[in-house]
């Protein structure tokens, strides 16, 4: 039988495709994973603004998990999105903190 491929059109699309669009940082999140924690702890380091989104504490989180991962190739979280642009999950954000390029991403959609 396999997975069904998640509705690429659907309101979970719309809602995805319309916050990272309208905010500069928007991180997916769960409130019991510890990545996500470290991820929403250096935006709030940093002093940004991040829209979080717990995806455990909505009814549509599964389908904005399945979404996301249809988008960016992982379903794990945290899946931030800087810019518009997926920028991974925690490894990655962390490494753009340490090499500077995270403050030069957050320029670029005039936060911080």
């Amino acid at each position: 039988m396999g997975n069904a491929q998640p509705n690429m059109t659907g309101p979970e699309a719309e809602f995805v495709k319309t916050e990272i669009e309208n905010n500069c940082v928007v991180i997916f999140s769960k409130t019991s994973c510890p990545h996500c924690h470290s991820t929403k702890q250096l935006f709030k380091n940093l002093e940004v603004n991040a829209k979080v989104y717990e995806l455990d504490r909505r009814e549509d989180g599964a389908g904005l998990q399945d979404y996301l991962g249809a988008l960016t190739g992982a379903r794990t979280v945290p899946r931030v999105f800087i810019n518009g642009k997926c920028v991974g999950g925690n490894s990655e954000v962390q490494s753009y903190n340490r090499s500077g390029k995270l403050t030069q991403m957050l320029q670029e959609c005039g936060n911080n």
